[in-house]
């Protein structure tokens, strides 16, 4: 992947690549691209004969061929026979995870031979690697639902970046939960939600922070005393102006985080048919869904390849994915003698289908349920883990929507739009409009078509910077 800036009064091109120009900012720079079959995120009809004008990272104009003024000193970029949509937003990430067990030792502990507060402190030095992977895959927003506290930082630090997605996190997530085994002493990625000062105390402290968004992982609905600390919680947040976001999987979880305000589910209800009562609270709340279909195959396939069954199945034409990750994946037979891996749970891996077992019938009929009842629906990988890659996921998520009826018109705007709205990011990206930031993917086939048409990614451009995107084009 190439990073690279044009330079008008030279009329050249200037490459830099991601690991030579670590702290370079990107030059004051006006694009015009014509030509291409544009989709505005909005859902409107797309524009067949296009021009977009971005100066300074900033989106100058947006039409019909005609419609726009080119500015004397801007490159001009004839995309003819391309298509254009905005760029993608992954509305649930972690960037505390790896992909593989190394950040995951509750799903399978190989601690012995990756030290779980060296892998901690590795993910918080290096999210460049995942900027990278994302940019690459067309994903220039992120939302990481919960993580670190180190996570809240990104957001600033990012922004400041050229070479890297816009972010919005949430740090540590509020649970019933006592521990776990990914959190340290010094920073925790749960906090045991046993009182109502706990929960009041840790929006207070999140939200001074800056976290976007304050999220509870589990809903012990069957304690009384705990769905008050809950709803106590939910109150402080709607005070400080923050976003309840809630992991709920049971149609009782989702109904109950509604009524305390919840304006995003990460996950799908997978237990039973959604009812009349949960779609009407969601629209009233203004809720975004989530359905993440894909992470629990993908777990199971990184079962399979740390078994030795199979590798994880990779389709990364581009080289999206990072060094380090390639090594896990590449690597994860070495754990086939591991306690976790019974000859039983080896004997349910072998029979694993990923087409014909991911996901359950039940997310579909919820997912396409829901989106027609006219709720918002997002687009989110639960990146992170194990299974679930950094980047290049997102076509699955995508590819997985569109099996349960979605159609692809649709599926663009839950990419893109939709995505940037729930990380409340809305005013500044999300669609191709005049003002907001310069955050487009030019593709060869029409993504309109065939979802799947994602994939063929030529170009992303970040804040009015442009990427090329594999190292071979």
């Amino acid at each position: 992947m190439r990073f690279f800036t044009i330079l008008f009064s030279f009329g050249c091109l200037v490459a830099l690549t991601f690991t030579s120009c670590e702290n370079a900012k990107p030059k004051n720079s006006t694009f015009a691209i014509s030509g291409a079959t544009l989709f505005d995120g909005t859902g409107a009809e797309a524009i067949s004969n296009s021009i977009i004008i971005v100066r300074e990272g900033r989106i100058e104009c947006v039409g019909e061929q005609g419609d726009c003024s080119i500015p004397s000193n801007a490159e001009t970029i004839d995309a003819s026979g391309k298509y254009i949509t905005p760029g993608m937003i992954d509305a649930h990430m972690h960037f505390s995870q790896t992909g593989f067990f190394d950040g995951r030792p509750d799903a399978m502990d190989i601690t012995d031979e990756y030290p779980f507060p060296d892998v901690a402190a590795y993910q918080k030095q290096n999210p460049q690697r995942y900027y990278d992977s994302y940019l690459c895959s067309g994903i220039t927003g992120v939302y990481d639902v919960g993580g670190f506290s180190w996570t809240i930082d990104l957001q600033e630090e990012a922004e400041n970046n050229p070479k890297a997605p816009h972010v919005a996190a949430a740090g540590p997530l509020l649970t019933p939960a006592p521990g776990a085994p990914f959190d340290l002493p010094s920073d925790r990625v749960l906090v045991n939600l046993d009182s109502e000062e706990t929960g009041v105390k840790t929006v207070q402290y999140l939200s001074s922070l800056g976290s976007t968004g304050i999220k509870f992982w589990q809903i012990n609905t069957r304690s009384d005393e705990y769905k008050d600390w809950v709803s106590t919680a939910a109150e402080e947040i709607r005070k400080e102006g923050n976003q309840m976001i809630a992991h709920a999987t049971t149609l009782e979880q989702a109904k109950f985080a509604l009524e305390n305000g919840a304006k995003l589910l990460v996950h799908s209800v997978g237990d039973v048919e959604v009812d009349e009562e949960f779609l009407e609270m969601a629209k009233e709340n203004g809720t975004y869904y989530n359905p993440t279909l894909i992470v629990s195959a993908g777990y199971m396939l990184a079962y399979k390849a740390a078994a030795d069954i199979e590798p994880i199945p990779v389709n990364d034409p581009n080289g999206c994915i990072d060094t380090r990750t390639k090594e896990l994946i590449t690597t994860a037979s070495q754990f086939k003698d591991h306690p976790r891996l019974t000859e039983n749970f080896k004997e349910r891996l072998r029979s694993f289908n990923y087409e014909e077992d991911m996901p359950e019938v039940i997310q579909y009929e919820n997912l396409k349920t829901i989106h027609e009842s006219g709720i918002p629906v997002v687009v989110g990988t639960d990146a992170g883990n194990p299974g679930t890659l950094h980047g290049v996921s997102i076509f699955d998520e995508l590819e997985a929507m569109q099996s349960a009826g979605i159609t692809a018109e649709d599926l663009i705007v839950m990419a893109t739009k939709n995505g940037a709205e729930s990380m409340r990011r809305g005013d500044d990206f999300g669609t191709l409009e005049v003002g907001k930031f310069g955050n487009l993917i030019i593709l060869d086939e029409n993504p309109s078509q065939d979802i799947s048409n994602m994939r063929s990614l030529s170009h992303v451009m970040i804040k009015g910077n442009l990427i090329e995107v594999g190292s071979s084009k």
